[in-house]
């Protein structure tokens, strides 16, 4: 576990990578829905997991995936669960309230929420390589429905804190929720030092 603090420039700079990665995220997803779908401006802070896991206690749908190029560690985007059963009848080409987003959450509705995410989180990485300049790709997602608590500390046993980015996810007129995506510290760090040291040489050449 680190214990680096972040300086407000690094908080600064995961945030903007983290505004066009969700942007590309959001178009891709409006593809695959059929729908508007629009992303708040992204809140960055830094949370300790025993201190967030405090005010959190139900059961989400966590969807982690892998970098395997460019930058070492993983993302893990949390959706409330009936977003994720609304994406899934949105994909199955209903209007986001018909029975399939009513049924109880099922392994179908997961495969559907993890293909979407697969797509989203594959255009988000095509984004931060150009931002990073280091081509970045990731894995095929982990798509898990546990309580918020359990899957961290089943997922994490030894990282502590993580970067954690907030923001509003709009589809239609049929979702308008908060969704969380959280990075492992170390990640946080290595992804804010990349994109530092890219502005700084694009400085110097001016």
């Amino acid at each position: 576990m680190g214990t680096y603090m972040f300086s407000e420039m690094e908080i600064d700079a995961i945030g903007e990578i983290s505004n066009i990665c969700l942007g590309s995220s959001a178009s891709t997803l409006s593809m695959l829905v059929r729908q508007t779908v629009d992303i708040s401006p992204p809140r960055v802070e830094i949370v300790e997991k025993s201190e967030y896991t405090k005010n959190v206690s139900s059961k989400k749908v966590f969807v982690k995936v892998n970098y395997v190029e460019g930058v070492k560690g993983c993302s893990i985007l949390m959706l409330e669960e009936q977003d994720a059963k609304a994406i899934a009848d949105l994909m199955m080409g209903s209007d986001g309230r018909g029975d399939f987003a009513r049924m109880d959450l099922s392994d179908l509705h997961l495969s559907a929420v993890s293909e979407a995410m697969n797509q989203m989180m594959g255009a988000a990485a095509t984004s931060m390589s150009v931002m990073l300049e280091r081509k970045t790709d990731i894995s095929t997602p982990d798509t898990k429905f546990m309580e918020d608590g359990e899957y961290l500390a089943y997922e994490f046993p030894d990282d502590d804190r993580f970067v954690k980015v907030g923001f509003k996810m709009k589809i239609g007129d049929i979702i308008d929720s908060p969704v969380i995506q959280l990075y492992p510290h170390d990640l946080g760090k290595a992804i804010s030092d990349l994109f530092l040291i890219k502005k700084a040489k694009e400085k110097e050449k001016q």
